[in-house]
């Protein structure tokens, strides 16, 4: 997978003379006297040395005799005065410390994207400090979704270069700058920010090697999406998920990011001194962390969370407790990444042109039939079957399958076969698969008159496993994004990562889906191991980037990972393609 660098950014002037290299331009930077004098929502010394604070009143005069060499503004509102002053030609970083009003807000945000402006606001604060800690480490960055959350944030993670409230969507831009690149990021990305562009950041950081180890971005309000093409967020909980790769879901509290991020500094640099609070109770501290794992069981009965990992201070042991998941998630992904992973071998040419030949003749929805010979010819494992239009043909077909097998009936329109009748398992013997033909027949047509029923697929019966959703989605922006989800007892949200995968992508995916499994439902030690549905993903992402702009999804539900040499077996399959007369 190409990492793309982020492309250039307009702010790079305004970040030279807020950081406050020696060359940075004179008067590049106006602060109104409002905020200047309110040190909550401002705090820029280098920039008083290389711009100017101006009276509110007198800000819009400022800003036209300056004109080009404006490159930044801070100020708590504009008015109509300033806005015109501004004209059509605005400062690479305008920063609204103020509500504004919301018709000229809603006017300089078409502004800025027509310009490529960064707009930070409103209500917005920007901090700088110094660069570099006591012990001769990069300050971090800080930046939470609101104002207020910015400085408990601050005050847990200890002395920052950069503190900016609320995070704002160009922000990745921002921080590919050389400026900023040698510094951790930590902090809360909420919905609305929740870009591509934080994706192309994160690949970009990879190319460069294990920096993006240590940026530990919580995303907020990403509500839950439909596994449906062109579904609304699914965008958001795609970039989401990116953030949350290596360490898991994080619980967004200061306390838990500042222990979090010790803990995988740490982890990191095993010569680093911890930041230790030797201050803490021991018997206390043992306490609470007990109570924690008996108000939350899902998380306690995890492998590793039965006792305090040493390398995570227990001066504020409920926030340890949830800090502790997300760092033996990062341990794990470590692991992952340290070991050997070979990438699934290309497809046989004769089945993949038979696949290409299906896609060709099929309609829109293919059935389940169709969607398999189309999987096969990209080397995923599908059951192996028939499909029958009479009782007597579907009890010949299982003969030479063996029994038992499972029965179902064909058709692209039926999503909830079960739920209908239209699925009858364990089928032993031919007299049975003649009666469980009649039924299903039955049911289709009782249940479902409208459905075109093509069939009834006679298939073998898969031996028990751990169950998974996986598949590849078209998203609004055209790009593809592949999704897997363990099927349980209790719900699990699918995780998403952008096409194409690379291995890296395709083990964390992997990995994020089964760590969801809880304990006791958790996967035998004889069951396929990560690698193995890495593979599957791998697959089910080359069979998406092969068809071009084509296909709209592809959804196993389920595929098995079993015990035996084949590994994972697609049970029930659905392709949607784009129509043909739109000529892709």
């Amino acid at each position: 997978m190409t990492a793309r660098q982020p492309r250039k950014r307009r702010t790079e002037g305004p970040l030279a003379a807020l950081l406050g290299p020696a060359d940075a331009a004179q008067h590049t930077v106006l602060v109104a006297r409002s905020v200047a004098e309110d040190p909550s929502a401002w705090t820029t010394a280098p920039a008083f040395a290389r711009g100017r604070v101006v009276d509110d009143a007198q800000l819009g005069r400022v800003v036209r005799e300056l004109g080009d060499r404006v490159e930044l503004v801070a100020t708590r509102e504009v008015d109509a005065n300033l806005l015109r002053a501004l004209g059509d030609r605005l400062p690479a970083l305008l920063v609204l410390t103020g509500e504004g009003d919301p018709t000229l807000l809603a006017e300089l945000r078409q502004r800025s994207i027509r310009q490529g402006t960064a707009l930070l606001g409103p209500a917005a604060t920007l901090q700088i400090g110094a660069g570099e800690l006591a012990d001769g480490q990069a300050a971090p960055i800080a930046c939470a979704a609101h104002r207020d959350e910015l400085a408990p944030l601050c005050q847990a993670i200890g002395p920052t270069r950069l503190a900016i409230a609320p995070t704002p969507s160009w922000l990745p831009r921002w921080l590919g700058g050389p400026m900023l690149l040698a510094h951790d990021v930590v902090g809360y990305v909420p919905a609305r920010a929740l870009e591509i562009g934080w994706v192309d950041w994160l690949d970009w950081l990879a190319s460069l090697g294990p920096r993006e180890l240590r940026q530990l971005l919580v995303p907020l309000g990403v509500p839950q999406v439909e596994l449906e093409p062109h579904a609304a967020m699914l965008e958001a909980a795609t970039v989401a998920h990116a953030l949350e790769r290596l360490s898991g879901p994080t619980y967004p509290a200061p306390q838990v990011l500042a222990l979090l991020r010790e803990g995988i500094r740490l982890q990191l640099n095993p010569h680093a001194q911890a930041n230790r609070d030797v201050g803490h109770d021991p018997d206390a501290a043992r306490a609470l962390w007990d109570q924690a794992r008996r108000a939350l069981p899902r998380i306690g009965e995890l492998v590793g969370m039965q006792a305090p990992d040493p390398a995570l201070s227990l001066r504020v042991p409920t926030a340890a407790f949830l800090a502790q998941r997300g760092l033996l998630r990062f341990r794990a992904s470590q692991a992952l990444l340290a070991s050997e992973f070979e990438a699934p071998e290309l497809p046989e040419p004769e089945l993949l042109a038979r696949a290409d030949a299906v896609l060709e003749g099929a309609s829109d929805v293919l059935s389940d039939q169709e969607s398999k010979v189309v999987l096969r010819g990209h080397g995923i494992e599908v059951t192996r079957q028939a499909f029958a239009n009479s009782a007597s043909g579907a009890a010949s077909f299982a003969d030479k399958i063996g029994y038992p097998v499972v029965l179902k009936a064909l058709s692209p329109e039926l999503r909830r076969k079960r739920e209908l009748g239209a699925v009858e398992l364990d089928v032993a013997n031919a007299a049975a698969v003649k009666r469980a033909y009649a039924n299903i027949v039955s049911n289709v047509e009782e249940r479902a008159p409208t459905v075109q029923l093509d069939g009834v697929v006679v298939a073998e019966m898969i031996e028990a496993g751990l169950d998974v959703h996986c598949g590849a989605l078209r998203m609004q922006t055209g790009a593809g994004v592949v999704f897997v989800r363990a099927l349980l007892d209790v719900p699990a949200e699918p995780v998403l990562a952008v096409s194409p995968l690379s291995n890296t992508d395709a083990l964390l995916l992997a990995e994020a889906a089964l760590s969801a499994v809880p304990l006791p439902a958790r996967r035998r030690a004889s069951d396929p191991d990560v690698n193995v549905l890495a593979g599957l993903l791998l697959r089910i992402d080359g069979l998406f980037r092969h068809t071009g702009e084509r296909l709209l999804s592809i959804d196993l539900s389920p595929a098995r990972l079993v015990d035996s040499d084949r590994q994972y077996v697609t049970l029930d399959a659905r392709i949607v393609q784009r129509p043909h007369l739109e000529g892709r």
